[in-house]
């Protein structure tokens, strides 16, 4: 996986879909990118089978 830098990703995202990103943000935008890299990293060491599905579809009910 190539080197990830969340604060240029920030920016760069930003720019894209003309989002004004506020200085006193980044680090806070920075840190969260960092942490949900972190915990992708964690998903895709996963080893699935052919067996493995996805979750059905969640509908919340009220309980009786």
């Amino acid at each position: 996986m190539p080197d990830f830098e969340p604060e240029a990703y920030a920016k760069q995202a930003a720019a894209a879909i003309g989002l004004p990103l506020h200085a006193a943000h980044l680090p806070g935008i920075t840190m969260n990118l960092a942490l949900a890299r972190r915990m992708a990293g964690l998903i895709e060491q996963m080893k699935l089978s052919p067996a493995d599905e996805a979750a059905p579809v969640f509908v919340a009910r009220k309980t009786p």
